[in-house]
């Protein structure tokens, strides 16, 4: 049980009690609970293990509030908290969370206007109909009904490769803050999920409050959403929701092993503490009073008898289960990978020279950077040979430092063929095909279409196998065990790549691949020189379908990888 998640009960009373105008001292005394159990950092289990005295003796928690907490220990309720429920209408607790918008309020907008949740007190706003209510200026209504839009664009997710650069630039921000030690984004972007829904931060401070008035008054910062002593919640003027938490520096390891998750992860976490006599919580592990571990992840872990499980692993999908067996893989990580095997030049639709994306790939430390133009867009034979010398040329003056592959990626047509001329997929050095067009195929069409084109002898990879485009197309359906399981038989490669409206395949079917054993690349699809840092996105990725090093092309250095291209195209 986290402390934080019986003080939010508290609170939700507390706006209850408000709403059906009960005891304005009532209420107040539910949110100074709220505020005490919010900042208590041993487990509230621990003191309730010694009854309702111990717990009564806490600063702000009388006999009536205690007894509450230790029913909702027992039982996972407060009776009081489900009584008043049942005379409030649903969805009256996430209006009455909109800043500006207390019970009085609240009541004012269900009584009237039938106000029940958000959605309706859109409408309330948007269509004017507040104007008729006492209080209710113009200038109210639109900070009101900013303030609900941009709850309402929260809600949806945005691709990590859009989220992390914002998240990063503002850790920064709150890293310069005074009182902050350290900063740290959190959540699922530094699980590396393939999007975010908000970003989370962490921060360790001997002065929280001092933090927390700095953290809103931050320039990026449009409108504060609620905001405590510890802990404050903010949109950016881009619309993106923020959480901050700040822990003792002490605590930094439980709070950050808290505020990463995933949820699932940390369920099984709390489950294995108690089979061992142990709580843990966002301040650390637990035996009775005393604190086990807390200052970072690692002694979290090992004091629950694990080893460290790296963030993109943890989402309860085998990974605690594999920690207990000494099964953890290596994970592949960004310094492991030799090379970038996609990416475009001005040469089809990329944006920079030949030379500009060998100077960035250079400036990461590759060897070698494949050129994947698409092939339908060399009209003639010339062309293509055109751009051949150019690299070789290029090649030879910078001493194949880094080493550029004369590449091509073709289109699998509908059927499963090729759009590109036999001559000039056995002159490329290396082949990915992936498909551009007619998406959204039956399952077995797609699947057939896909083996087909793996079949072909010139082609070396499947790219972006899924097709997926964050706000443009879902992914393709297909039977992609037997994709994959074919890939494997031929000895070719299936990429993860890791354009940032791309993040393709999606986790459950990356792990699917890497099970396979099929070959795996890396990508970033790059079409400017900028996208090539892209790669972070890619290995996050391959992280997460517990990748490691020996099975990605792209760990391998140029002699290997050539090699390995001219070992799959003699065994043809």
């Amino acid at each position: 049980m986290s402390n934080e998640a019986i003080a939010q009960q508290f609170l939700e009373l507390a706006d209850l009690t408000d709403f059906v105008g009960d005891s304005p001292f009532k209420s107040r005394a539910y949110r100074q609970a709220a505020q005490v159990l919010e900042s208590l950092q041993t487990p509230i289990e621990t003191l309730a293990e010694n009854g309702v005295d111990a717990l009564a003796a806490l600063p702000g928690i009388g006999e009536a509030i205690a007894e509450k907490i230790l029913a909702y220990l027992r039982t996972g309720t407060i009776p009081k908290r489900e009584e008043l429920l049942q005379k409030v209408p649903a969805g009256v607790l996430e209006v009455m969370e909109v800043p500006g918008i207390g019970a009085k309020t609240a009541r004012l907008l269900h009584e009237q206007l039938g106000v029940h949740d958000l959605a309706s007190l859109r409408n309330a706003l948007l269509s004017g109909a507040v104007d008729r209510l006492p209080h209710f200026t113009p200038r109210k209504r639109e900070r009101l009904l900013r303030l609900v839009e941009l709850k309402h664009k929260s809600q949806r997710r945005t691709p990590l490769g859009l989220a992390l650069p914002r998240g990063r630039e503002l850790q920064q921000a709150i890293g310069a803050l005074d009182g902050v030690q350290q900063a740290m984004l959190c959540g699922s972007a530094r699980r590396m999920q393939e999007d975010v829904g908000d970003l989370d931060y962490l921060v360790a401070s001997d002065a929280p409050q001092t933090v927390v008035e700095a953290f809103v008054r931050l320039p990026a910062v449009a409108e504060v959403y609620a905001q405590g002593i510890s802990r404050a919640q903010v949109f950016l003027k881009d619309g993106m929701q923020v959480d901050l938490k700040i822990v003792p520096p002490e605590r930094w390891g439980a709070g950050m092993l808290y505020l990463t998750g995933s949820r699932a992860h940390s369920i099984r976490l709390r489950q294995r503490a108690i089979e061992r006599g142990l709580k843990l919580n966002e301040y650390g592990v637990w035996r009775g009073a005393e604190c086990l571990a807390d200052d970072t992840e690692e002694a979290v872990y090992a004091a629950l008898g694990l080893p460290y499980i790296p963030p993109p692993l943890r989402e309860d999908t085998g990974e605690i289960e594999a920690a207990e067996q000494g099964r953890l893989p290596t994970l592949v990580a960004l310094g492991d990978i030799r090379g970038d095997l996609q990416s475009h030049s001005h040469w089809s639709d990329g944006l920079d020279t030949l030379e500009t994306m060998a100077q960035a790939a250079d400036a990461l430390g590759y060897e070698y950077l494949a050129i994947t133009d698409h092939a339908h867009q060399f009209t003639t034979r010339e062309a293509f040979e055109q751009r051949r010398r150019a690299i070789e040329q290029l090649n030879q003056r910078t001493g194949g430092r880094p080493y550029l592959i004369n590449a091509v990626e073709v289109n699998i047509l509908p059927d499963g063929s090729l759009h590109a001329p036999e001559w000039m997929l056995h002159a490329a050095e290396f082949v990915l095909a992936g498909i551009h067009e007619a998406h959204g195929q039956p399952p077995t069409e797609m699947t057939a279409r896909l083996i087909r084109a793996l079949e072909h002898p010139a082609v070396d990879a499947l790219a972006h196998p899924t097709g997926r485009r964050y706000g443009k197309r879902p992914p393709n359906d297909a039977d992609w065990e037997q994709v994959f399981e074919r890939a494997r038989v031929l000895g070719k490669a299936i990429e993860i790549n890791g354009y940032p409206t791309r993040m393709d395949p999606p986790t459950p079917i990356a792990r699917l691949l890497l099970q396979s054993g099929a070959w795996v690349c890396l990508g970033t699809d790059a079409h400017a020189a900028r996208d090539l840092q892209a790669m972070e996105l890619a290995v996050g990725l391959a992280q997460r379908a517990w990748a490691t090093p020996e099975r990605i092309l792209n760990t391998r250095p140029l002699k290997a990888l050539l090699q390995w291209l001219n070992d799959r195209r003699q065994s043809v």
